[in-house]
């Protein structure tokens, strides 16, 4: 694979054939098969098989990576897939005039699934677990799966879980408390009890191809490892919406004080939705987890960081679907609230190293999200320190007690 650093940007135009159209699938899925045939991996005859379209280049080398792992399995192997569903029903149907926002997500997922796996000793299975949606995303899959006769898909309601009896849900007091992390967990949980091999989960959107699970698998096959990490930001394909209210300059005091909090986790790309794990593995570290919010992942990667479980971090590449983002309809606020409250939780909850004093402060001020509205409000008028503005790049680099006079001014009013 590439050992390029430089980033490829794709157009608006280039995102919606990557997220939303089948036959730019099929055509990724053509020419991995003829580089795992032809057994090519030189860069030049890639880019010359992809017609110089780089992003095209990047991923069939991902896809081909992840196809020459699956089909060197000699022994049967069983991988449960799990994503959460809540707002979803117009990424999970084709995109249309009607539907911009289309991506035929699960038929896309099905789709990369069937090529990955065909003609390999590998069983998979699919779990789509319900968190609550409003705009009823499970049944618009349930129908896509009895039209298609999708027999390797299962669906679940967080709801119908609860109450339970077993951890992590006999933590969760109702299905209305969670936002993506019980979902999740119910849906890990269930194929656990599968007995699959292997179990990973995803986003219900098409940022991130199937068809390069392989590359999740090949450590555990090789390595020792008991848990895989996908890291979209360790290739040349990493793209983000900068549109976003989290990438706004508003954000810039809470990133500071993300950063004061002086923790890490194993990698840069903590929300990665591209984690596998271990059967026995993925069993114990359910019993410990206790975070159902946007803060999931963090509780996970505390977890096998605290027990120093052997872990491989994958790169994959990835193109940010953004129209439908969660992010826009729970707003900035409650992300961050979630976000700031779970850093402390984790950190404190696994005894992983990092500023007290922030982690104080992060108490002290910014404990509701009520707060935490109003700190982003005055963040976007700009903010003012002693009379003097403060630029974002400076706003990065206040100290801690900066920081908590501009927030003490800003929740005072």
């Amino acid at each position: 694979m590439s050992s390029t650093t430089s980033k490829l940007e794709p157009s608006d135009e280039y995102l919606v054939r990557f997220l939303s159209d089948g036959e730019y699938r099929r055509e990724a899925f053509a020419v991995a098969d003829r580089l795992v045939d032809e057994d090519v991996t030189d860069e030049g005859t890639v880019l010359a098989w992809t017609h110089g379209d780089g992003i095209l280049a990047e991923l069939v080398t991902h896809l081909a990576a992840s196809r020459r792992v699956v089909r060197s399995l000699a022994e049967p192997v069983s991988v449960g897939i799990v994503f959460a569903v809540w707002k979803e029903a117009r990424r999970l149907q084709p995109r249309t005039e009607r539907n911009p926002a289309g991506e035929d997500a699960l038929r896309a997922k099905v789709a990369e699934l069937e090529w990955l796996f065909r003609d390999a000793p590998v069983s998979w299975r699919l779990y789509i677990v319900d968190d609550e949606c409003p705009e009823g995303s499970l049944e618009v899959a349930r129908a896509i799966v009895e039209e298609d006769g999708l027999e390797s898909v299962e669906l679940l309601r967080l709801r119908d879980a609860l109450p339970a009896a077993e951890p992590p849900l006999s933590k969760l007091a109702a299905a209305d408390l969670s936002v993506k992390g019980g979902a999740l967990l119910l849906g890990l949980r269930r194929a656990s009890a599968r007995g699959h091999d292997y179990v990973m989960f995803t986003d219900c959107d098409n940022s991130n191809n199937l068809g390069q699970i392989g590359l999740l698998l090949e450590p555990f096959l090789t390595g020792g490892v008991r848990a895989a990490i996908g890291d979209r930001r360790s290739t040349r394909v990493s793209h983000w919406q900068d549109s976003r209210d989290s990438e706004s300059t508003a954000n810039y005091v809470l990133k500071r004080v993300r950063q004061l909090l002086a923790f890490d986790l194993i990698l840069r790309d903590v929300t990665c939705p591209f984690k596998m794990f271990d059967r026995a593995c993925l069993a114990a570290m359910l019993e410990e987890l206790d975070v159902f919010d946007f803060c999931v992942d963090y509780d996970m990667l505390g977890y096998l960081q605290h027990e120093g479980t052997p872990l491989a971090v994958v790169p994959i590449v990835s193109l940010d679907s953004e129209t439908e983002t969660t992010w826009v309809p729970l707003g900035n606020a409650s992300v961050w609230w979630q976000k700031l409250r779970g850093f402390v939780h984790v950190v404190e909850k696994y005894g992983l190293p990092h500023d007290r004093e922030a982690a104080d402060l992060v108490r002290r001020h910014l404990t509701s999200q009520e707060a935490v509205a109003a700190v982003l409000r005055a963040g976007e008028q700009g903010v003012v320190l002693g009379g003097r503005p403060i630029s974002p790049a400076e706003q990065l680099q206040m100290d801690l007690g900066e920081v908590e006079e501009w927030l003490c001014a800003v929740l005072s009013e």
